[in-house]
């Protein structure tokens, strides 16, 4: 097992990897709801090339996959996490990728905030910002259980 500060050092620099797809994220992948959400009023539907977009999407979640991961792999070290992780990334994308899907093809017909907070779990690292705490919350549990 590597030094703590060395692993916590990777994992700050994996967050900032994070970032950089986020600050990028126009010219990396081909999104055209980046523009559609940022004004007030929100202008009509927009043209869509849904297989562009599809695997565009998938490119992403598959690097933010990648990314959390490894932030969860160089935090806790443990394997178990990692492969829960995983577990939960893909079962994220298999629920998450139909009604992201659906909710196009209906032009947001249950909502725009629908669409906007499936396609925030899709396109951002928010499993990460859960598991993260719930790991943390595990092994605060598993050290009083220890002690005791």
């Amino acid at each position: 097992m590597p030094n703590k500060y060395l692993r916590y050092a990777i994992a700050v620099l994996l967050v900032f990897g994070l970032i950089l797809v986020r600050k990028f994220e126009d010219v990396l992948f081909y999104d055209p709801f980046l523009k559609y959400f940022h004004f007030v009023g929100h202008s009509k539907f927009p043209e869509i090339d849904l297989p562009k977009l599809s695997a565009s999407l998938m490119a992403r979640y598959l690097i933010n996959t990648l990314l959390t991961v490894l932030i969860i792999w160089f935090i806790f070290w443990k394997k178990s996490y990692v492969k829960f992780s995983i577990i939960i990334m893909i079962i994220g994308l298999i629920v998450l990728l139909p009604i992201y899907n659906h909710l196009i093809s209906t032009q947001f017909s249950s909502g725009e905030m629908v669409f906007f907070y499936v396609r925030r779990f899709l396109i951002q690292p928010m499993f990460l910002l859960i598991l993260v705490p719930c790991f943390y919350y595990q092994e605060i549990q598993h050290k009083k259980t220890v002690e005791n």
